[in-house]
């Protein structure tokens, strides 16, 4: 009896040390250095503020940084240009007491950016900036044509409906396009028609105002999310009821709908160029806290493409022009050939 009770103390004894190596082993295969982040993208500008939303012209990109009160008192609450030819960075908006929202749009004349209350706009090359449309909300999203801007107001969890938002490009005042409609986190333009993306679906009205149509009726319990469009197709993300989101393609003409990509994630903006979608996924099997690929798939379906790998930390914004894809975390903004 005395042997036995030995024994199994013995055999407790080795599987304790057994399960110590391994616990010791897994934090040592846990702690190592990260892989570097981001290798191959070329780093634009260093030590930003929050830099957040960014846009290009092909010329030049255009980012807001800052959008704090913390920020207006340490003078980072701005919008810069950096120029493509020479890799200057220059400050265009001084914030002050004006905190520019993470709004931005750009036009072969004027830089468009709002401080949360009014849009305003100034030279591309820098100069005053004038409000030309006061009365706007927040504005979240925002297109437009030659002759308007169209935007969405911004919405928080449980904000009551909001309305899809115009005004003359010139200046003016602002008005309704919609009534106030549920959640909408998606807006384009084609032909002579507004469209905006509500958790049960496309939705397009008039640029002038007029009836709401249905162009794609989700069927799914889950929302759909994002929108963007090119001559051929709508693009958007589909939730599942797990709370994770695939890519998907709308034909125009036939309504066919296309899966592209298995994993997209919507928090994180995507963006349609020259054939390619362009996006951010959580790299598979590094866990919810892991880095983030940035990947590209083509418009008409094919294998996806990993274009760069890097922390997960603050990236959301991205843009592309006809060259460069663009995107910004905590404290950089990148450039990557597309």
């Amino acid at each position: 009896m005395l042997k036995s009770k030995s024994n199994h103390e013995l055999l407790s004894a080795a599987l304790a040390g057994g399960l110590l190596l391994l616990v010791v082993l897994a934090c040592r295969s846990t702690s190592h250095t990260p892989a570097p982040s981001w290798t191959k993208a070329k780093v634009l500008s260093d030590k930003e503020d929050h830099p957040s939303k960014i846009v290009s012209d092909g010329v030049a990109v255009y980012f807001v940084t800052g959008g704090t009160v913390a920020s207006m008192n340490e003078g980072t609450n701005n919008i810069k240009r950096i120029s493509l030819s020479d890799g200057a960075v220059t400050i265009l908006v001084k914030g002050g007491k004006q905190i520019p929202e993470a709004m931005l749009a750009v036009d072969d004349k004027y830089l468009y950016w709002s401080d949360g209350g009014n849009i305003l706009r100034l030279p591309k090359a820098g100069g005053t900036s004038e409000k030309i449309i006061p009365g706007v909300g927040q504005p979240d999203e925002i297109v437009m044509d030659g002759e308007n801007f169209y935007w969405l107001i911004w919405t928080g969890e449980g904000s009551p409906p909001q309305p899809i938002m115009y005004a003359p490009k010139k200046g003016g005042e602002a008005k309704q396009l919609t009534p106030p409609q549920p959640p909408t986190t998606g807006l384009c333009l084609d032909g002579g028609f507004v469209y905006f993306m509500t958790g049960d679906g496309i939705k397009r009205v008039p640029k002038l105002g007029g009836g709401i149509v249905d162009v794609y009726r989700n069927s799914s319990t889950a929302p759909t999310l994002q929108l963007q469009q090119d001559a051929d197709g709508f693009y958007f993300c589909q939730m599942d009821t797990m709370g994770d989101s695939h890519l998907v393609r709308l034909n125009k003409k036939t309504g066919e709908l296309k899966s592209l990509a298995s994993s997209i994630n919507h928090t994180m903006e995507f963006a349609v160029s020259d054939g390619w979608v362009y996006y951010f996924s959580e790299v598979q099997g590094e866990g919810s806290f892991g880095p983030v690929s940035l990947l590209r798939v083509a418009t008409i379906g094919s294998y996806v493409i990993e274009i760069d790998r890097g922390n997960a930390g603050w990236v959301k914004y991205l843009a592309v022009d006809t060259k460069q894809i663009y995107f910004t975390d905590i404290s950089k903004v990148y450039a990557l050939p597309k």
